[in-house]
């Protein structure tokens, strides 16, 4: 009778143990699953606030394409702090971080091109946008194109300044 006692509450036991373990499973699958909404939802949100914005190829000097590559910038500081609060909630992700980080070495190498351009305006040194090329045997434009498929238009946008 003993032994039948200790087998039923063994397999309860292990029965709570494995919905224990298959719940926490899909808790994290659901978390996953919403920061990947999440995160494309920003996507659209950039897409439309870049498209809100002139290009900088539109612009007729130097100047007025700093201002405008600094005002897409501007456009993209919402979907960066979209990133680092997924990345922040999920702290041990490294992808997460990753993300964030190319998407600021993008960011810089468009800030070192506008103030280029400023340079260019006031004294005619040429100007060149230098793409961030990463740590990785692929550029960050082509990572972060692979890595946010519904970013990839503002990837391309935001990769060629001068169109």
């Amino acid at each position: 009778m003993a032994a039948a006692v200790v087998v039923v509450l063994g397999a309860c036991t292990g029965i709570s143990i494995g919905v224990a373990r298959f719940v926490g499973a899909v808790d994290e699958a659901s978390a996953d699953s919403h920061d990947r909404v999440r995160v494309d939802d920003a996507c659209r949100a950039l897409e439309v606030r870049l498209n809100r914005v002139a290009p900088p190829g539109s612009t007729a000097g130097p100047r007025q394409r700093a201002v405008a590559i600094r005002n897409e910038n501007a456009a993209l500081q919402p979907f960066l702090d979209d990133l680092r609060r997924v990345a922040e909630r999920d702290r041990g992700d490294r992808a997460d971080d990753r993300d964030v980080n190319m998407w600021t070495e993008l960011v810089e190498a468009r800030t070192a091109y506008a103030n280029a351009l400023d340079r260019q305006a006031s004294s005619g040194a040429p100007a060149f946008f230098v793409a961030p090329s990463g740590d990785r045997d692929r550029p960050v434009l082509e990572r972060l194109e692979d890595r946010h498929r519904d970013c990839a238009p503002s990837v391309r946008r935001l990769g060629a300044p001068d169109l």
